[in-house]
This record gives structure tokens, sequence and C-alpha cells, in this order.
């Protein structure tokens, strides 16, 4: 999605959202909203003279302002033009309604919400919406992952402009936080439950085709300015990956006291079976001190790519041996193999130019 603000977060977080005016911007909300990319359930329309109205709008009933005490702190889109906004904002302030949100003709927030409609049309008839900045700057975008089990955070978390947050395990549940879901297009979103966030890295590498793509999480993201994206487009950068995570004494060791050693064995019983040129590179990796961890990197569309069709069938082998653990944390085990598999590729790939960068982690309330 291209264009972000408030509104459309906080409309994308509402359970459900009511339109004040059911005339023909009223009608034109309405159309952008409850489809794609947004999918917000509408319960109705709120109207001051109901005589002046139809009873219903498409399949949305309209109602009459009189009658609508439940809806007094749903949010309450105010769809019309200008000259008429104050009026109505102040008669609904009046009458008791706490969530009131203004979307006036020529406003920026409207025209942010049908730009984002309008790439979606033009994506289902095979054309380009091209925006301005995306032409200038040739843009990286880092995927932020969410998932309905989020845990509350501490602090407030602002996303930016070059993040955009995905919505894991999105096949698993009815649940639609973000216009961006990892059931959308060619997708392993019903396997979420093992496969973690690679669920949204299988996504991203199917639909997307920017120059650099990243990976992160709704807890940990890279610190990394808008002026540090900028310059990375212009470099000859291949790879950005966190500071490793050490083990002692090795890799190998720790994964098997952590998780299990069956499935490390059958790891390697599916590297040496599917790509058995990866040799040196395990032993390095699982005799080594250190792995990237988290499954969060940015990179060249063209690696991620190399990378993920090296992994996921890794990944197949294992889960066809392997099957579902009745321990929910330990059945995330390709999740848990992956990070492992992540530095075992790059310490085969020693051409790619790597560099690392600081993550915050956000702590839980």
């Amino acid at each position: 999605m291209l264009y972000w603000n408030p509104v459309i977060r906080q409309m994308l977080n509402a359970p459900e959202v009511v339109i004040y005016g059911a005339g023909i911007m009223g009608k034109a909300l309405k159309t952008c909203i409850t489809g794609s990319p947004y999918n917000v359930h509408i319960v109705c329309f709120l109207v001051e003279n109901i005589k002046d109205n139809p009873e219903m709008v498409d399949d949305i009933p309209v109602i009459a302002l009189e009658d609508a005490e439940r809806y007094k702190s749903t949010m309450l889109l105010v769809a019309l033009h200008e000259k008429h906004l104050k009026g109505a904002l102040d008669k609904l302030l009046q009458e008791g309604f706490t969530n009131v949100v203004p979307i006036s003709f020529d406003g920026d927030v409207w025209s942010d919400i049908r730009g984002n409609w309008l790439q979606e049309q033009f994506l289902s008839e095979d054309k380009i919406y091209v925006d301005f900045n995306y032409v200038l700057d040739n843009k990286a975008y880092i995927y932020v992952v969410y998932s309905e089990f989020d845990r509350e955070l501490k602090e407030k978390e602002e996303l930016q402009e070059y993040e955009v947050p995905i919505q894991v395990g999105a096949a698993l549940t009815e649940k639609i936080m973000w216009p961006v879901r990892d059931n959308q297009g060619e997708n392993i979103s019903v396997k979420n439950r093992q496969y973690c966030e690679l669920t949204a890295l299988y996504w991203i590498w199917k639909n997307v085709k920017w120059e650099y793509v990243g990976l992160c999480h709704y807890r940990r993201t890279f610190q990394i300015s808008k002026e540090q994206i900028r310059k990375l487009l212009h470099s000859d950068i291949d790879i950005v990956v966190t500071v490793p995570v050490l083990n002692f004494p090795n890799v190998r060791r720790q994964y098997c006291l952590d998780h299990s050693e069956n499935d490390w064995n059958i790891m390697l019983k599916a590297i040496d079976t599917l790509c058995p040129n990866y040799k040196n590179a395990v032993e390095v990796v699982q005799s080594g001190n250190f792995y990237y961890a988290y499954n969060m990197f940015i990179a060249k569309k063209e690696i991620l790519n190399q990378y993920c069709e090296w992994l996921f069938p890794i990944l197949q082998f294992c889960e066809d041996r392997i099957g579902k653990k009745e321990d929910s944390y330990q059945n995330r085990y390709p999740g848990f193999l992956a990070e492992r598999l992540f530095t075992i590729f790059l310490e085969h790939h020693k051409e790619y130019k790597l560099v690392i960068a600081k993550k915050h982690f956000f702590e839980s309330v």
C-alpha cells in the first residue's frame, strides 16, 4: 500500500466503522474501504434527515442520527464536502459522538484512501500505478511482521516510511490487521504456526519486485534512518544483517540443547541430499560460535530470491520427516532452523558484501 496516515491506521484497527452521510462522497468512501486493500466492516450510514435518504446503500442500512445511540463510541467517518463539514462535526460532538473523524472531499486523508484503492484497481486490470516518490527513489521496503498474537508493547512503535506492515497467519484467522497480508497472491500462510515470519518471507519472494527488500518484526526493527536507506540503494552492499547471536560451545550444540538434535540431523540430511556443495559451509557454521538470528535481513531482491529458492525446499524436506509437534514452541522448528540456514547460506556465498546493523527490541508490557 503506497499511502499511509493515522486515519488509515485507525480505520484498519477498528472492528467496525460508521459513515456519516449517504450522498455521493459517502457512497464513494464505502466503495473504497469495503474492498481491497482495506476490507473495513461498515455497519451503517448515519444521516440527520432520514426522509431525504434511501433506506439502504447497497446492503448497508441507513439510520437516523437520533437512533444511533449504540454507535456513540464507534469510529465515525464524516464524508462530506468541506463547506458542510464543520456544521456536521459540531452537531455530532453535541450529540455525544466521541470518535468522529472528518474526511473532506479535497482533504489529504481522502486522497490517500482513494489512491490506495486505485492502485488495487490498476493491478487487477494489469495496469501500473506509478507513484512519484518511487520514480525518484526506486525505494527499498522492509516488511514488518505482525500477527493476532502480538504482545502489547511498553513503547509506541512508529513505522518509518520505508516500513510496510504485513499480517502473518492471515489464512488462519478472520481478523484483518493490515492491508498487506501473507494470504494474498502466492503464499504459504496456512503454515504460519510452524514457519512464523517465514510465511512473510515467502510472500515477499513470490509477490514483490523492489530493488531491495527486508524483513523484521513488530518487536525487533532495524536502527536505520531514511537517509541510510537512500544510500543503500546507491551502494554495493548486498545484504544487511543484525549483530550475530553467540553460542557456546558451538551453534550445533546449543541448538540441540534448546530444540532437538533429531531436527538438526534431518536438516543436515536435507542439505546433503538437496545441495551437497554446502557441506563446507555447514561445518563452519555448526562448529562455530555465532549465527545471524531472527530471520531479519535486508537484501537485493535477486539475492533474496536465490536464498528462498534454496531455503524452502530444505524446510519442506524437514517438515515431511518431522511433521507437527504438540509443543507449540518447538513446533516452530522451521523458523528456528531457518535462522541457522540463513547463516549457512551466507557462509557459502562469501562473494556477497555483507554489513551489520543494530536492531531495536521493543519490550512487552
